[in-house]
């Protein structure tokens, strides 16, 4: 087995990584792993075939909702964020929902902040390899891979159930009390009468009633304070509008300006996230007047450079991308 920081410099030497052109998944990744698919799994393989800890992972995956099932098989799984460590494979559920089989992107923790953030290392994120900041909202939860050296996980596995004691208990005891009226007493002990509450609340939103109360119920818990009966999606986070740098390098500020200018004059009705997916790239397509599939080919590239005023050309360069910056800048895209 290798070590959890020889996996994180594999990660490092993957910064500035993308995708040629982007939204087509191509790079030295999916090269590597022989997949033409959404690369943030596969990421964590190629860094972990890179420095020798590929069996510590679990193995090679492309699906994040089995490469998380593998960690909890094996014993090396922990819901939510406490106890994580860098080296660790963190698991996100992007709808707000934070259950496994809602798991749609994965980084490796490089750093553990006190105020209960964590920097990560992506694949698949805005079209490129880049380090994030995140918080708890998305976190479904980790696994720690097997390195050589490394630290057992904590002793809980992040479920409050029958036994559980502490400040989580009290603040679960107050919202059922909040929510459904519970009666109980804020004492943060978890005995029958927390246990007969919290299978209610499960109960009445549909959830697995099984008493235990993990991010899944958490989301279902946050959106029922908020007086909503679904689970609140989170908003990406991404910067005001303003002047974009022309680098020629497309990332979250360009892909965002570009959904701006989508809505105003395609009405796409797209989410201003800075995330280059496929609705975004058929709104784009339906903008150029090609087929709207999804996939940024030769066709939109094309199309492309002609309405940018380029000479035709079937691959999305930087100079594309530095000229689809100025016109964006310039409102005349």
């Amino acid at each position: 087995m290798g070590t959890a920081q020889g996996m994180i410099a594999a990660a490092r030497k993957l910064l500035g990584t993308a995708e040629h052109p982007p939204g087509s998944n191509r790079n030295l990744v999916t090269s590597w792993y022989g997949f033409s698919g959404p690369w943030c799994d596969m990421s964590i393989s190629y860094e972990a075939a890179h420095s020798g800890n590929l069996s510590a992972v679990m193995g090679k995956y492309a699906l994040t909702t089995a490469h998380a099932r593998a960690f909890q098989a094996h014993g090396r799984w922990h819901y939510g964020l406490g106890g994580v460590r860098a080296g660790d494979v963190v698991f996100f559920d992007w709808s707000g929902g934070r259950s496994i089989s809602g798991i749609d992107h994965v980084g490796l923790v490089e750093a553990v902040h006190s105020n209960g953030t964590i920097t990560t290392l992506e694949g698949n994120t805005s079209d490129a390899f880049r380090r994030r900041l995140r918080n708890s909202a998305c976190v479904v939860g980790y696994g720690r891979p097997a390195y050589d050296g490394a630290a057992p996980l904590p002793s809980h596995d992040g479920i409050l159930r029958l036994g559980s004691t502490g400040k989580a208990v009290k603040a679960l005891q107050k919202n059922l009390d909040t929510v459904q009226h519970a009666g109980l007493t804020v004492d943060g002990q978890f005995g029958p009468a927390t246990d007969k509450a919290l299978r209610t609340f499960q109960s009445r939103n549909h959830l697995t009633v099984d008493g235990q109360y993990g991010p899944h119920t958490a989301a279902l818990m946050k959106a029922a304070l908020a007086g909503h009966s679904g689970v609140i999606k989170p908003k990406a986070l991404v910067a005001p509008p303003a002047l974009l740098v022309v680098d020629g390098q497309f990332g979250p500020a360009t892909c965002a300006a570009l959904q701006r200018t989508l809505n105003s004059k395609g009405n796409a009705g797209l989410e201003v996230d800075g995330a280059f997916g496929p609705l975004t790239v058929k709104a784009l397509q339906t903008y150029l007047h090609v087929t709207a599939d999804g996939i940024t080919g030769p066709d939109t590239a094309t199309a492309l450079d002609k309405h940018l005023g380029l000479a035709p050309q079937d691959t999305w360069d930087t100079n594309t991308t530095s000229q689809l910056q100025k016109a964006l800048n310039a409102g005349t895209f």
